[in-house]
């Protein structure tokens, strides 16, 4: 009997995790491997509850049940300790008391710059058993649960998948137009962006991917929004409200990215073969294969990184840029250049880069091996002694 794999998220609203559930989903189909996804979408508990009570174990393993039966399962668990739901996290350690074998992914971590997340998490446990992996997409976030107690060999980097499919079509020609696929929240930067389409030579248009859902970030997004049209800046927000990414991609010449926190990237995946990337690297994230010429180290202005301002100093220094009463330097791994004729440059240049090594570890194949591998090697590990990790030492690696 094939053994099942469970994939658990908040829900499947658009978003980065949604795609790769999505993307999963399809490899696991080709494959022929039974396979189910539970989200707010079909179990309501689910959602997003930053206060939510009660016991999950019930209605989880009930979920599973109902098409597998006694059928051998792996329980894939997206973000269980993001602090998006505590009913959620507090389910992962009776569910490894009870033998389950699982595989908690942690796309992002609420240690990371998410301090509401994490109060939300307050004296719930992070466990460790021989039937529990942990799957991580980049070395800085596995190496932080190793150093609090986590055994390397249940520490498993799981890079996502390249989505399947994917159409290529040349850029476009004429004026350049700049697409930041993204959400309008905090840590995209969208002050940066900003800043970027300031510089850029005339006729260049910037097109911001989609508004954030949740109420708290409209606020900020909304004032970014009323900025750029007093400011004059050639910015279309929430783009993907009336036109789908895929056809945003086509309609654009390079794609943008500005993030300052990511726990992978997907914007590389998304633009592999397809467009150049331009924008802020991230010094943790691993893009070996991955074209990096148009990414830059930092924006300075007197010396200071353009993103570590706030959004209000970082108005004022666009009105002072706009007015040409100073400069921004780019940092590009070690090389110091003025940011407008740095941009041009980038602007003039559409031929994406070789990205084939990349794919190659990206592959839908890869993903499969990999997720496959994972489910076998739980599913022929014993119960054992559950160990719980040093929340502490997680957070301090993230400062």
């Amino acid at each position: 009997m094939t053994p099942a794999i469970i994939s658990v998220h908040y829900h499947l609203r658009p978003g980065g995790v949604t795609r790769v559930i999505e993307q999963t989903d399809r490899i696991l189909r080709d494959a022929g491997i039974p396979h189910l996804t539970l989200s707010s979408e079909t179990l309501p508990g689910l959602d997003y509850d930053a206060c939510r009570s009660g016991d999950l174990v019930d209605a989880l393993r009930a979920a599973a049940d109902e098409p597998f039966g006694d059928q051998p399962r792996v329980w894939h668990f997206h973000n269980p300790f993001l602090g998006k739901n505590p009913a959620l996290s507090r389910a992962i350690l009776p569910l490894a008391r009870a033998g389950e074998a699982m595989i908690l992914q942690h796309h992002d971590l609420a240690e990371d710059g998410r301090p509401e997340n994490l109060r939300a998490l307050d004296g719930i446990p992070y466990p460790d058993a021989p039937r529990l992996a942990h799957a991580f997409l980049n070395g800085r976030d596995r190496d932080a649960f190793i150093d609090a107690g986590l055994p390397p060999e249940r520490a498993h980097l799981l890079p996502n998948p390249l989505p399947p499919g994917t159409r290529l079509c040349p850029p476009p020609d004429g004026p350049a137009v700049v697409l930041l696929p993204m959400r309008g929240l905090p840590r995209k930067n969208l002050g940066e962006m900003l800043l970027l389409a300031a510089a850029a030579p005339p006729g260049t248009r910037f097109l911001q991917g989609s508004a954030p859902q949740q109420e708290a970030w409209r606020p900020a997004y909304e004032a970014w929004r009323r900025f750029a049209e007093q400011a004059g800046l050639p910015v279309e927000f929430d783009h993907f409200s009336r036109n789908p990414p895929d056809r945003a991609i086509d309609r654009a010449t390079h794609l943008l990215t500005t993030s300052t926190r990511e726990g992978f990237g997907m914007i590389h995946l998304e633009a592999a073969r397809r467009r150049r990337v331009l924008g802020r690297r991230i010094p943790y994230l691993d893009l070996e294969g991955f074209p990096a010429d148009g990414l830059y180290d930092a924006l300075r202005i007197d010396g200071h990184d353009y993103a570590s301002l706030d959004e209000e100093q970082q108005r004022d220094q666009i009105r002072a840029f706009s007015r040409r009463e100073i400069e921004v330097i780019v940092d590009q791994r070690g090389q110091s250049t003025a940011l407008r004729p740095w941009l041009e440059a980038q602007l003039a240049s559409r031929r994406p880069g070789d990205a084939s090594g990349a794919l190659e570890r990206h592959s839908p194949d890869a993903h499969l091996k990999r997720l496959l591998g994972l489910r076998d090697r739980l599913l022929a590990a014993p119960n054992g002694e559950i160990k719980i990790l040093d929340r502490d030492l997680i957070a301090r690696a993230f400062p």
